[in-house]
């Protein structure tokens, strides 16, 4: 259990702790990057590590405290952080930004204005306060760090509330006050999760974003049926851009609506498939 578990204790108290949103938080919304790994993807903790910093220098952001293996976010040292960074067992890195509010007033998962996780089994994760930065920035900014989409297959970006945009970006539905506890209406979030559990994620995407990058070998494992909506679907709604190896569609809201209809008619969306 040592391997993720700094990170993954975290990720429980949040389930927990979060599930009462704290007033002392608003409803602000951030920006939200998401980047799902090949299988089998090499974890190196230095790079990763790296990278992660070169993503707070450029939004301009400090890094004051990280996940430890204990499962506590603790002050950034740089001696303790290393001394974690280079153990046999890590898999996962969670780094934040100064605290919005004092301690007691707030999770401190998402007490922050910035936040990176590089979850070697899953995903990246970026996240700022939307008054200081632009998705279509944040995009263009993780972009260009050099090795930090190298062993992504599909990458989104979204803006939500930070409890829920967080929770959702790992897998499960976090209440707050924009997103209460609804009976009997399944969660996108969950929905996604479901389907990976399942090992379907090659046959579908988790949904429609405001930017989304799927590389060559993404695109290709898609049923042949579904891979061709999607070409119709990039054709006839937004733009497509090829990058490095990847291509990237953005769309604007409308057009975002009406790509996910047409993608939905081909049960294609994980996200909308009630497991």
């Amino acid at each position: 259990m040592v391997a993720r578990a700094h990170w993954q204790h975290i990720v429980f108290r949040a389930k927990m702790r979060l599930s009462q949103p704290s007033p002392a938080l608003p409803m602000d919304q951030y920006h939200f990057l998401v980047g799902e790994f090949a299988k089998n993807s090499p974890f190196i903790p230095a790079a990763a590590s790296a990278q992660l910093f070169a993503w707070f220098e450029h939004v301009g952001e400090r890094v004051e405290r990280y996940g430890n293996k204990r499962g506590k976010i603790v002050k950034f040292s740089q001696r303790n952080y290393e001394k974690m960074l280079f153990a046999p067992d890590i898999n996962s890195i969670g780094l934040l930004s100064p605290r919005i509010v004092p301690p007691d007033e707030a999770y401190e998962a998402t007490n922050c204005d910035a936040q990176a996780m590089y979850l070697s089994d899953s995903s990246l994760i970026l996240s700022i306060r939307a008054s200081k930065l632009a998705l279509a920035p944040l995009f263009d900014g993780a972009r260009a760090i050099p090795g930090l989409f190298d062993h992504c297959e599909y990458l989104y970006c979204y803006a939500e509330t930070q409890g829920y945009g967080t929770g959702y970006a790992l897998g499960y539905r976090q209440l707050d006050a924009a997103h209460p506890m609804t009976f009997g209406i399944p969660c996108p979030a969950n929905n996604w999760s479901a389907i990976k559990r399942r090992g379907l994620q090659d046959a579908h995407l988790r949904d429609v974003y405001p930017i989304n990058g799927f590389t060559q070998a993404r695109l290709d494992a898609l049923p042949p049926e579904r891979r061709q909506a999607l070409r119709g679907a990039m054709q006839a709604h937004g733009r497509c851009e090829e990058h490095a190896g990847w291509i990237f569609w953005h769309l604007q809201p409308g057009e975002q609506e009406a790509a996910r209809a047409a993608l939905n008619a081909h049960a294609m969306l994980g996200a909308y498939i009630n497991n």
